[in-house]
Protein backbone atom coordinates (compact mmCIF):
# COMPACT_ATOMS: atom_id res chain seq x y z
CA UNK A 1 0.00 0.00 0.00
CA UNK A 2 1.36 3.39 -0.99
CA UNK A 3 0.01 6.40 0.92
CA UNK A 4 0.01 9.84 -0.68
CA UNK A 5 -0.41 12.53 1.95
CA UNK A 6 -2.07 15.55 0.36
CA UNK A 7 -1.37 18.62 2.48
CA UNK A 8 -2.65 22.18 2.19
CA UNK A 9 -1.35 25.35 3.88
CA UNK A 10 -1.87 25.41 7.68
CA UNK A 11 -2.18 21.62 7.85
CA UNK A 12 -1.73 20.08 11.31
CA UNK A 13 1.86 18.94 11.72
CA UNK A 14 1.27 16.49 14.57
CA UNK A 15 -1.48 14.65 12.71
CA UNK A 16 0.75 14.43 9.62
CA UNK A 17 3.96 13.43 11.40
CA UNK A 18 2.26 10.89 13.71
CA UNK A 19 1.02 8.93 10.71
CA UNK A 20 4.30 9.29 8.82
CA UNK A 21 6.38 8.04 11.76
CA UNK A 22 4.40 4.81 11.99
CA UNK A 23 4.88 4.16 8.28
CA UNK A 24 8.57 5.10 8.48
CA UNK A 25 9.18 2.49 11.15
CA UNK A 26 7.13 -0.10 9.28
CA UNK A 27 9.49 0.42 6.35
CA UNK A 28 12.53 0.29 8.63
CA UNK A 29 11.50 -3.10 9.96
CA UNK A 30 11.23 -4.68 6.53
CA UNK A 31 7.75 -3.71 5.31
CA UNK A 32 8.77 -1.00 2.88
CA UNK A 33 6.92 -2.48 -0.06
CA UNK A 34 3.66 -2.67 1.91
CA UNK A 35 3.74 0.73 3.61
CA UNK A 36 5.47 3.28 1.39
CA UNK A 37 4.48 6.94 1.32
CA UNK A 38 4.97 10.29 -0.40
CA UNK A 39 3.68 13.85 -0.03
CA UNK A 40 1.73 15.90 -2.55
CA UNK A 41 0.15 19.35 -2.66
CA UNK A 42 -1.79 21.49 -5.10
CA UNK A 43 0.48 24.41 -4.22
CA UNK A 44 3.91 25.03 -5.70
CA UNK A 45 6.89 24.95 -3.37
CA UNK A 46 7.06 24.26 0.36
CA UNK A 47 3.76 24.04 2.25
CA UNK A 48 3.64 25.67 5.72
CA UNK A 49 2.02 23.77 8.56
CA UNK A 50 0.00 25.53 11.25
CA UNK A 51 3.17 25.73 13.39
CA UNK A 52 5.08 27.54 10.62
CA UNK A 53 7.32 24.62 9.66
CA UNK A 54 7.36 24.02 5.90
CA UNK A 55 7.20 20.65 4.17
CA UNK A 56 8.38 20.19 0.60
CA UNK A 57 6.13 17.76 -1.33
CA UNK A 58 7.91 15.11 -3.38
CA UNK A 59 5.06 13.98 -5.62
CA UNK A 60 2.97 15.78 -8.24
CA UNK A 61 -0.79 15.50 -7.75
CA UNK A 62 -1.15 14.28 -11.35
CA UNK A 63 1.30 11.45 -10.78
CA UNK A 64 -0.28 9.20 -8.16
CA UNK A 65 0.73 5.52 -8.22
CA UNK A 66 -2.02 3.18 -9.34
CA UNK A 67 -4.28 2.26 -6.42
CA UNK A 68 -2.46 4.58 -4.01
CA UNK A 69 -4.37 5.68 -0.92
CA UNK A 70 -4.90 9.43 -0.72
CA UNK A 71 -4.72 10.87 2.81
CA UNK A 72 -5.91 14.48 2.94
CA UNK A 73 -4.49 16.51 5.84
CA UNK A 74 -5.75 19.95 6.78
CA UNK A 75 -5.78 22.28 9.76
CA UNK A 76 -8.29 24.17 11.85
CA UNK A 77 -10.46 26.77 10.15
CA UNK A 78 -10.82 25.09 6.75
CA UNK A 79 -14.57 25.71 6.86
CA UNK A 80 -13.79 29.39 6.26
CA UNK A 81 -11.15 28.76 3.56
CA UNK A 82 -12.78 27.37 0.39
CA UNK A 83 -10.62 25.07 -1.69
CA UNK A 84 -12.73 23.99 -4.70
CA UNK A 85 -9.70 22.67 -6.58
CA UNK A 86 -8.87 20.23 -3.78
CA UNK A 87 -12.50 19.11 -3.48
CA UNK A 88 -12.63 18.43 -7.22
CA UNK A 89 -9.39 16.46 -6.99
CA UNK A 90 -10.70 14.35 -4.10
CA UNK A 91 -13.83 13.46 -6.10
CA UNK A 92 -11.73 12.66 -9.14
CA UNK A 93 -9.30 10.46 -7.21
CA UNK A 94 -12.20 8.60 -5.66
CA UNK A 95 -13.77 8.00 -9.10
CA UNK A 96 -10.42 6.71 -10.34
CA UNK A 97 -10.42 4.07 -7.63
CA UNK A 98 -8.04 5.63 -5.11
CA UNK A 99 -9.06 5.01 -1.49
CA UNK A 100 -9.46 8.42 0.15
CA UNK A 101 -8.69 8.84 3.85
CA UNK A 102 -8.79 12.02 5.94
CA UNK A 103 -7.09 13.08 9.13
CA UNK A 104 -7.55 16.15 11.34
CA UNK A 105 -9.56 18.82 9.49
CA UNK A 106 -9.05 16.88 6.31
CA UNK A 107 -12.30 15.25 7.48
CA UNK A 108 -14.04 18.57 6.74
CA UNK A 109 -12.62 18.54 3.20
CA UNK A 110 -13.89 14.98 2.77
CA UNK A 111 -17.39 16.11 3.77
CA UNK A 112 -17.23 19.23 1.60
CA UNK A 113 -16.34 17.03 -1.37
CA UNK A 114 -19.51 15.01 -0.76
CA UNK A 115 -17.55 11.80 -0.21
CA UNK A 116 -18.65 11.32 3.40
CA UNK A 117 -22.40 11.51 2.76
CA UNK A 118 -24.14 8.50 4.27
CA UNK A 119 -21.00 7.40 6.08
CA UNK A 120 -19.44 7.80 9.51
CA UNK A 121 -16.44 10.03 10.18
CA UNK A 122 -14.30 10.83 13.22
CA UNK A 123 -13.47 14.56 13.05
CA UNK A 124 -11.66 16.59 15.66
CA UNK A 125 -14.20 17.81 18.22
CA UNK A 126 -13.61 21.41 17.08
CA UNK A 127 -15.04 20.48 13.66
CA UNK A 128 -18.10 18.62 14.99
CA UNK A 129 -20.45 21.66 15.26
CA UNK A 130 -19.68 22.71 11.67
CA UNK A 131 -20.23 19.23 10.27
CA UNK A 132 -23.48 18.71 12.14
CA UNK A 133 -24.85 22.03 10.93
CA UNK A 134 -23.68 22.02 7.32
CA UNK A 135 -23.40 18.30 6.49
CA UNK A 136 -26.38 16.55 8.11
CA UNK A 137 -25.98 13.50 5.85
CA UNK A 138 -22.64 12.74 7.48
CA UNK A 139 -22.76 10.69 10.68
CA UNK A 140 -20.33 12.19 13.17
CA UNK A 141 -18.56 9.96 15.70
CA UNK A 142 -16.69 11.25 18.75
CA UNK A 143 -14.19 8.39 18.63
CA UNK A 144 -10.50 8.93 17.91
CA UNK A 145 -10.79 7.29 14.52
CA UNK A 146 -13.00 5.22 12.23
CA UNK A 147 -11.06 2.62 10.28
CA UNK A 148 -13.68 0.18 9.02
CA UNK A 149 -15.44 2.58 6.68
CA UNK A 150 -15.35 3.44 2.99
CA UNK A 151 -13.27 6.49 3.90
CA UNK A 152 -11.22 5.93 7.07
CA UNK A 153 -10.85 9.09 9.16
CA UNK A 154 -9.32 10.24 12.41
CA UNK A 155 -9.50 13.27 14.67
CA UNK A 156 -5.84 14.11 14.17
CA UNK A 157 -3.05 14.64 16.65
CA UNK A 158 -1.68 11.44 18.11
CA UNK A 159 -4.78 9.57 16.91
CA UNK A 160 -3.19 9.45 13.45
CA UNK A 161 -0.65 7.00 14.85
CA UNK A 162 -3.46 4.90 16.33
CA UNK A 163 -5.23 4.81 12.97
CA UNK A 164 -2.12 3.58 11.18
CA UNK A 165 -1.18 1.10 13.89
CA UNK A 166 -4.65 -0.45 13.82
CA UNK A 167 -4.45 -0.64 10.04
CA UNK A 168 -1.16 -2.51 10.31
CA UNK A 169 -2.55 -4.79 13.03
CA UNK A 170 -5.55 -5.61 10.82
CA UNK A 171 -3.09 -6.67 8.15
CA UNK A 172 -1.98 -9.44 10.51
CA UNK A 173 1.26 -7.76 11.58
CA UNK A 174 0.81 -7.62 15.34
CA UNK A 175 4.52 -8.16 16.01
CA UNK A 176 5.34 -5.19 13.80
CA UNK A 177 2.89 -3.04 15.78
CA UNK A 178 4.65 -4.03 19.01
CA UNK A 179 8.01 -3.11 17.50
CA UNK A 180 6.77 0.28 16.33
CA UNK A 181 5.06 1.21 19.61
CA UNK A 182 8.19 0.34 21.59
CA UNK A 183 10.30 2.61 19.39
CA UNK A 184 7.77 5.47 19.61
CA UNK A 185 7.39 5.03 23.39
CA UNK A 186 3.66 4.42 22.99
CA UNK A 187 2.05 2.65 25.95
CA UNK A 188 -0.48 0.55 24.10
CA UNK A 189 -2.47 1.11 20.93
CA UNK A 190 -5.84 2.81 21.30
CA UNK A 191 -8.63 1.19 19.33
CA UNK A 192 -11.75 2.53 17.64
CA UNK A 193 -13.78 2.47 20.85
CA UNK A 194 -11.68 5.20 22.40
CA UNK A 195 -13.49 8.52 22.65
CA UNK A 196 -12.01 11.96 22.28
CA UNK A 197 -11.59 14.03 25.41
CA UNK A 198 -14.45 16.39 24.62
CA UNK A 199 -14.75 19.64 26.57
CA UNK A 200 -17.54 19.86 29.14
CA UNK A 201 -19.63 22.21 27.01
CA UNK A 202 -19.93 19.49 24.36
CA UNK A 203 -20.44 16.50 26.62
CA UNK A 204 -23.05 18.18 28.77
CA UNK A 205 -24.59 21.13 26.97
CA UNK A 206 -26.30 23.52 29.36
CA UNK A 207 -26.99 27.24 29.58
CA UNK A 208 -27.28 27.12 33.37
CA UNK A 209 -24.18 28.65 34.93
CA UNK A 210 -24.41 26.73 38.19
CA UNK A 211 -24.88 23.46 36.32
CA UNK A 212 -21.93 24.15 34.05
CA UNK A 213 -19.76 25.21 37.00
CA UNK A 214 -20.60 21.98 38.81
CA UNK A 215 -19.60 19.90 35.80
CA UNK A 216 -16.29 21.73 35.53
CA UNK A 217 -15.68 21.00 39.20
CA UNK A 218 -16.48 17.34 38.63
CA UNK A 219 -14.01 17.14 35.75
CA UNK A 220 -11.31 18.79 37.84
CA UNK A 221 -11.86 16.32 40.69
CA UNK A 222 -12.25 12.92 39.07
CA UNK A 223 -9.63 11.18 41.20
CA UNK A 224 -10.90 12.56 44.51
CA UNK A 225 -14.68 13.11 44.12
CA UNK A 226 -16.20 16.08 45.90
CA UNK A 227 -19.33 15.62 48.03
CA UNK A 228 -22.50 16.94 46.44
CA UNK A 229 -22.82 19.54 49.17
CA UNK A 230 -19.39 20.91 48.28
CA UNK A 231 -20.18 20.94 44.56
CA UNK A 232 -23.33 22.95 45.23
CA UNK A 233 -21.53 25.36 47.55
CA UNK A 234 -18.78 26.09 45.04
CA UNK A 235 -21.34 26.47 42.25
CA UNK A 236 -23.17 29.03 44.36
CA UNK A 237 -26.48 27.20 44.77
CA UNK A 238 -28.17 24.91 47.26
CA UNK A 239 -27.90 21.16 46.91
CA UNK A 240 -31.61 20.89 46.17
CA UNK A 241 -31.39 23.55 43.47
CA UNK A 242 -28.39 21.84 41.86
CA UNK A 243 -30.26 18.55 41.77
CA UNK A 244 -33.23 20.26 40.17
CA UNK A 245 -31.26 21.90 37.35
CA UNK A 246 -29.39 18.67 36.59
CA UNK A 247 -32.66 16.82 36.37
CA UNK A 248 -34.06 19.50 34.05
CA UNK A 249 -31.03 19.74 31.74
CA UNK A 250 -29.78 16.15 31.72
CA UNK A 251 -32.58 14.03 33.15
CA UNK A 252 -30.07 12.74 35.69
CA UNK A 253 -28.94 13.52 39.20
CA UNK A 254 -25.57 15.21 39.81
CA UNK A 255 -24.40 11.97 41.42
CA UNK A 256 -25.22 9.98 38.27
CA UNK A 257 -23.46 12.49 35.99
CA UNK A 258 -20.41 12.53 38.27
CA UNK A 259 -20.28 8.73 38.21
CA UNK A 260 -20.52 8.67 34.40
CA UNK A 261 -17.70 11.18 34.05
CA UNK A 262 -15.42 9.16 36.31
CA UNK A 263 -16.35 5.89 34.62
CA UNK A 264 -15.72 7.36 31.18
CA UNK A 265 -12.21 8.42 32.19
CA UNK A 266 -11.57 5.11 33.89
CA UNK A 267 -12.64 3.29 30.72
CA UNK A 268 -10.11 5.20 28.63
CA UNK A 269 -7.36 3.92 30.92
CA UNK A 270 -8.71 0.38 30.81
CA UNK A 271 -8.79 0.38 27.01
CA UNK A 272 -5.46 2.09 26.46
CA UNK A 273 -3.16 1.14 29.32
CA UNK A 274 -1.78 -1.76 31.24
CA UNK A 275 -2.41 -0.72 34.85
CA UNK A 276 -4.46 -3.10 36.92
CA UNK A 277 -8.21 -2.61 36.86
CA UNK A 278 -8.21 -2.56 40.66
CA UNK A 279 -5.80 0.40 40.75
CA UNK A 280 -7.85 2.28 38.15
CA UNK A 281 -11.07 1.72 40.11
CA UNK A 282 -9.50 3.00 43.31
CA UNK A 283 -7.96 6.02 41.56
CA UNK A 284 -11.37 7.16 40.39
CA UNK A 285 -13.01 6.78 43.78
CA UNK A 286 -14.90 3.51 43.22
CA UNK A 287 -15.13 0.67 45.69
CA UNK A 288 -13.71 -2.42 43.98
CA UNK A 289 -16.80 -4.51 44.77
CA UNK A 290 -19.07 -2.00 43.02
CA UNK A 291 -16.84 -0.93 40.15
CA UNK A 292 -17.38 -3.91 37.84
CA UNK A 293 -21.13 -3.93 38.45
CA UNK A 294 -21.50 -0.22 37.72
CA UNK A 295 -19.15 -0.47 34.72
CA UNK A 296 -21.21 -3.26 33.17
CA UNK A 297 -24.45 -1.36 33.77
CA UNK A 298 -23.10 1.70 31.91
CA UNK A 299 -21.06 0.06 29.13
CA UNK A 300 -22.70 -3.35 28.85
CA UNK A 301 -19.50 -5.30 29.46
CA UNK A 302 -17.23 -6.12 32.39
CA UNK A 303 -14.00 -4.08 32.51
CA UNK A 304 -11.85 -7.20 32.21
CA UNK A 305 -13.63 -8.24 28.98
CA UNK A 306 -13.61 -4.67 27.71
CA UNK A 307 -9.83 -4.59 27.97
CA UNK A 308 -9.46 -7.88 26.08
Amino acid sequence: MHFVFVIEPSFTMQAFSSAIEVLRLARKFGEGARFSYSVASLHDGPVPASNGIEVLPNRAPDDLPRGATVVVVAGAGVETRPNPELLARLRRWSREGHPVWAIASGVVRLAQAGLADGGTVAPHWEDIPYLREHHPRVEVATSLFVLNAKHPTCAGGGASADLMLNYIANAGLGDLVDEITSRLMIDGVRDGRMKQALPAEMRYATSNRACFAAIRLMEANLFDPLPLTELARRAGVSQRQLERVFKTDFGKTPKAVYSELRLAEARQEILAGHRSILDIALDYGFEPAKFSKTYRRIFGVLPSKDRR
